[in-house]
This record gives structure tokens, C-alpha cells and sequence, in this order.
């Protein structure tokens, strides 16, 4: 397992821990879509800076340089879902 994916998988149980935390307000959606917005536009810059500042570029560099990001995207992903599925009921008993 290479560094890269072993801190990816970790990036993608903190964010999802916390997006399930965000879940617990009523229009968590907002919050898991500014996240996912943040690791598109991260994913773009940190790629063409490295594609200007390296001479020599493959695939795999840039694919392994943005997988923290896309295992965030994929969390706040699950933690929507998670939020609109199970979470209504839990927010529920929490208010009642």
C-alpha cells in the first residue's frame, strides 16, 4: 500500500466522521457541498501548479497527488446520502 492511499483512506474517514457530525443540523447538504466544491477546486489548482512547475508529467503523479482529495469528495458524498437516508429520523428523536 503506498503512502499516498494509506493517508487517503485516512482523509476519508475523518471527513466522513465529521460530515456525519454535520448531518445532525437540518441543511447539512449546504456544508457537504462547499466541502466537495473545496476539493474540486483544490484537485484543479494543486494539478496545473504541479503541471506548470514539473517538466515531466504523468498520470499516475497527478492521480496520486489528487486521490486525498477525491476520497474526501467520495466521504462528503456518503455523508449526504447518509444525511438525507438514515439522519432525518435521528434528528428527530434528538429534537423531540
Amino acid at each position: 500500500m503506498t503512502p499516498a492511499f494509506s493517508y487517503s483512506i485516512a482523509v476519508f474517514f475523518i471527513i466522513l466522521i465529521a460530515g456525519c457530525a454535520v448531518n445532525l443540523l437540518v441543511q447539512h447538504y449546504i456544508f457537504q457541498l462547499l466541502g466537495i466544491a473545496f476539493f474540486f477546486t483544490y484537485i484543479i489548482i494543486n494539478s496545473a501548479v504541479y503541471v506548470e512547475n514539473t517538466f515531466d508529467v504523468t498520470f499516475i503523479e497527478l492521480f496520486y497527488r489528487s486521490l486525498p482529495s477525491l476520497f474526501g469528495i467520495s466521504a462528503c458524498l456518503i455523508s449526504m446520502t447518509l444525511g438525507f437516508w438514515i439522519f432525518p429520523s435521528i434528528r428527530n428523536k434528538i429534537r423531540d
